[in-house]
């Protein structure tokens, strides 16, 4: 009898003392997660900042080539490219237009030469 409560007192101390190393491990495993954690958010936050650096650059780089010009001075550009023998699609692409939209820019010339 004596052998069986010594033993239990034994075993209680050992896996007692067990109990603190597991959460010792727990704990390193919590520790862990949170480090990784804060370093996704970190690397996050580092994409981020380079994409709206990039966004902002590619914003600026294609301000400039955005025209302010007047109708008339379109439907003039149009027309001069149009007489060097360009194709719809070429004098869209150099003014950066839809061909649809030149097309109704040269349409405008002729309808301007038929009324002179």
């Amino acid at each position: 009898m004596e052998w069986i409560i010594l033993s239990s007192i034994l075993l209680s101390v050992c896996l007692f003392g067990l109990s603190f190393l597991a959460g010792d491990k727990q704990k390193e495993r919590n520790d862990e997660v949170e480090q990784r954690s804060l370093q996704v958010m970190g690397d996050i936050y580092q994409v981020k900042q380079r994409l709206r650096i990039l966004e902002e650059e590619l914003l600026s780089a294609s301000a400039p080539s955005m025209r302010r010009h007047s109708k008339e001075e379109l439907v003039s550009e149009a027309y001069q490219l149009y007489q060097q023998n360009r194709s719809i699609e070429d004098i869209a692409a150099v003014m950066e237009l839809k061909p649809d939209e030149v097309q109704q820019l040269l349409s405008e010339m002729r309808d301007k030469e038929g009324q002179r």
